[in-house]
């Protein structure tokens, strides 16, 4: 328990490096340095270091280290599509009384997003907190998980500015989204997401990757006999 905790502490002290910037792309880890400041041993370290890699934050290379992942608008076209998968599934489940039950609070977290500036700092973490918050309202712990991953994903894809500048995306209404969440038809609320999602967002969701080539599609490899 106690080693499960010390991995999980310097887990969330990386994170909360890489989300805020102070890691740029490119920067290797000194994992006994990590180690070192963070008052822990090697172990904790390598246990964080493997699920930071799991979810596509770093990446370990042969003769080169661990270091933060450069990423791509491949990257991002990805973190969107699965996004938007999971959002609107989410909705189909929450929409109607979940959002009659939760509208005061709601409200009061979209009005707050609306009125701050797409250039504050806070802005990215004040809308994932928002969805994040819609999506648990399904109550469904497997997709709030997941939608908690690829945000992850998200939120590096903005400090590497990969996201499109805000005066060139146009700016969706949340207080407009959770207005249309109150609908107890499921394919509306469903629309409803999709919409806020994609509003200036479609070239990069609908975008080829630059320079890829098709490739037959393969199995899993842990499908293999």
């Amino acid at each position: 328990m106690a080693h499960t905790s010390l991995a999980s502490r310097v887990y969330d002290s990386v994170l909360a490096k890489l989300l805020s910037g102070q890691m740029p792309p490119g920067q290797t880890f000194n994992r006994r340095q990590v180690a070192t400041e963070l008052g822990v041993s090697v172990a904790p370290i390598l246990e964080a270091m493997l699920e930071l890699e799991a979810e596509g934050l770093i990446e370990t290379l042969p003769r080169k280290g661990t270091r933060v992942r450069a990423l791509s608008p491949e990257d991002l076209r990805g973190q969107l599509i699965v996004r938007e998968a999971l959002e609107c599934e989410a909705a189909r489940i929450y929409r109607g009384a979940p959002i009659e039950r939760h509208i005061k609070r709601l409200n009061r977290l979209a009005t707050e997003i609306d009125e701050a500036a797409l250039t504050s700092p806070a802005h990215a973490k004040q809308e994932v907190r928002f969805h994040h918050y819609l999506v648990s309202l399904a109550e469904v712990p497997a997709l709030t998980a997941a939608f908690e991953r690829i945000m992850k994903i998200g939120m590096l894809c903005a400090i590497q500015a990969l996201h499109p500048t805000p005066e060139a995306a146009p700016r969706s209404s949340h207080v407009e989204l959770v207005n249309a969440l109150l609908t107890h038809d499921a394919d509306r609320a469903e629309a409803a997401v999709r919409g806020h999602i994609r509003k200036g967002k479609e070239p990069l969701m609908m975008a080829s990757a630059a320079g890829s080539n098709a490739q037959f599609p393969t199995s899993p490899s842990w499908l293999d006999d």
